[in-house]
């Protein structure tokens, strides 16, 4: 047997072993609420006793930016230590492509079954994607294990739907009405800032809202946000796309239809007007349209007589907003049309006659 003082000063020595020691380095990665073992040819030893390992193992596949990895560095059984000397800490480098990451890399205090020393360090994924990620653990040259295991990061999924859609039916929702309620999860426990894409018909539109950040739940972190739906032509496909670091987005696309909006006069269905006459004009529209207001236009046998009269809507607690103006029965007889918009979008033209 050896100690590591020695070990250090004289790697190339020789004490009746075959070879030098190097640590055995085994890495695991969150799995729900155990650490699955990657590199199977290198299990932990059982006396260690190190807790909350899987019973599996796991693929030495990472999602890049979300995995949580855990090393055990075992310092062997060719390596013992006094119960006062304190083993030295080793160092612990993981290279993307041969370059080595600035991940931060936690490691532990000294862990001892009597004279036996080990060490955990844990550590998230590198970000970037790469087939070729690999983990140095050692104290110097002379004691240094590079894992033979290659591992590879790819980018997370991401989760996605609209809430408002019921599963395998064409979705719609009304333009310019609310918020469309966006679902997003992202595997790992690790928050991840999310932005979010707006395209109407093709066409890209500024974000709607800023990014988002996933809060852990369970094995995973999600977020649900709200997204305000935009007032665009009915018919107009809208499609929304999640987008983490440079991974591969997701999108969920709706269809916007026109908003419910209906008008009608305080003389009712069966007008008798004469040139002159007053009479009340009422809009109704879903609350949450935006914006609250209603732009009215008359004309007279195609004439126009009132040009964009604003009308300001009140929220009911029925789940509407409306609103009303007074007008004024054109001094001409003929055919009276009237009609209102909101945010772009007609209500149904009420025509007339005025004699």
């Amino acid at each position: 047997m050896r100690n590591l003082v020695f070990i250090l000063a004289c790697a190339g020595c020789t004490s009746g072993l075959t070879s030098d020691p190097q640590p055995l380095v085994s890495v695991l990665r969150q799995d729900g609420d155990c650490f699955a073992l990657m590199t199977k040819d290198v299990p932990i030893a059982p006396s260690l006793g190190v807790a909350g390992t899987c019973s599996f193992i796991a693929d030495p596949t990472l999602f890049a930016g979300v995995d949580f990895v855990e090393v055990v560095i075992d310092y062997g059984p060719d390596v013992t230590f006094a119960g006062t000397t304190v083993a030295p800490r080793p160092d612990v480098v993981v290279t993307v492509d041969g370059v080595a990451t600035d991940e931060p890399i936690e490691i532990s205090d000294e862990y001892r079954v009597g004279g036996r020393a080990y060490f955990i360090a844990t550590f998230y994924a590198p970000a970037q994607a790469s087939s070729d990620v690999r983990i140095t653990a050692g104290v110097n040259a002379g004691f240094q294990t590079i894992v033979p295991e290659v591992f590879a990061t790819t980018a997370p999924p991401i989760g996605m739907k609209l809430l408002e859609c019921p599963p395998a039916l064409a979705c719609e929702v009304e333009g310019a009405v609310g918020s469309a309620h966006l679902f997003l999860s992202v595997p790992g426990t690790r928050p991840q800032q999310i932005t979010i894409h707006s395209i109407v018909d093709g066409i890209t539109q500024p974000d709607p809202i800023p990014p988002v950040l996933t809060l852990p739940s369970l094995s995973h972190s999600e977020i649900t946000t709200a997204v305000p739906v935009p007032a665009a032509p009915a018919n107009t496909m809208w499609t929304l796309v999640a987008q983490l670091g440079d991974a591969q987005p997701n999108e969920v696309t709706a269809k916007i239809v026109a908003p419910n909006l209906t008008t009608q006069l305080s003389c009712g269905t069966t007008c008798n007007l004469s040139r002159g006459d007053a009479v009340g004009l009422e809009i109704v529209a879903p609350a949450a349209i935006r914006p609250l207001q209603a732009l009215v236009y008359t004309r007279i046998d195609g004439v126009p007589q009132v040009v964009a009269a604003p009308v300001t809507l009140v929220q009911r607690v029925d789940g509407t907003a409306a609103g009303s103006i007074a007008l004024t029965a054109p001094a001409t007889a003929g055919a009276w049309q009237i009609d209102a918009t909101i945010a772009g979008y007609p209500a149904p033209a009420i025509v007339t006659s005025v004699q």
